[in-house]
């Protein structure tokens, strides 16, 4: 293996450790297992599939850019139904960092489309992470907030369920692209 292979793999990892720590030590415990859970699975998930063979941009851009798209609209009505707020008083965390966090992600998201033209190996990553973490992860997590709170309706609910189900017909493709490779 040479370094352009080994580095990415190795600062991907580094990046996953060092949120991982922000997030103990700054958010909390579930905020951190939900993101932090995800990226290790969308990093072995990567490094199995599209890490030495990057995926087919043609295959997979215009659905991974739909549900970043689906993301951003989801994210958008947690923010103006205080998600940050609920989130924080239901788990006892400190989710100040929703806005940073949502405007960071997002930037990065749209940035990995580009990525992915040029069959980059990083974002070959974030595609996984977003199918995995805000996509699945995220749409389970929001079936289950609402009966941990004991109500109907839970910040995000209605505009969760469009990026969970693209994020599984993008994971399919995935798994399909890397299995023809």
């Amino acid at each position: 293996m040479t370094t352009k292979e080994i580095v990415p793999p190795i600062v991907i990892a580094l990046i996953i450790a060092g949120l991982i720590y922000f997030g103990l030590t700054n958010v909390g415990p579930v905020a951190t297992f939900i993101i932090g859970g995800s990226a290790t699975l969308g990093y072995v998930a990567w490094l199995f599939t599209t890490y030495k063979k990057p995926a087919d941009p043609q295959a997979i851009l215009p659905l991974y850019l739909l549900v970043v798209a689906f993301e951003l609209i989801h994210m958008s009505e947690e923010s103006m139904t205080d998600f940050a707020g609920k989130f924080g008083s239901l788990f006892g965390e400190n989710f100040s960092i929703f806005a940073p966090m949502v405007l960071l992600f997002g930037g990065i998201w749209v940035l990995a489309g580009f990525g992915l033209i040029y069959k980059n190996p990083v974002a070959n990553f974030i595609v996984w992470f977003v199918a995995i973490g805000p996509g699945v992860a995220n749409g389970i997590a929001h079936f289950i907030f609402p009966v941990l709170a004991g109500t109907l309706y839970f910040p995000g609910l209605i505009t969760v369920i469009f990026p969970f189900i693209g994020s599984i017909l993008l994971i399919k493709r995935l798994l399909a692209g890397s299995q023809t490779a």
